[in-house]
């Protein structure tokens, strides 16, 4: 069983904006985090209707 911390959007978001320049995938492993939970967090954020 996957026993990561599930962290929060808001948590990924905050934490990118603090080192923004390293690539994804290194960044994605070192929160523990995947890609695609990288990428989720950053959908529709943003955005103006």
């Amino acid at each position: 069983m996957d026993q990561r911390k599930k962290r929060s959007p808001n948590e990924i978001r905050r934490a990118w904006e603090v080192c923004p320049n390293i690539p994804a995938r290194d960044f994605a492993a070192q929160l523990a985090i995947s890609e695609a939970e990288l990428v989720a967090a950053h959908c529709g954020f943003g955005a103006a209707r």
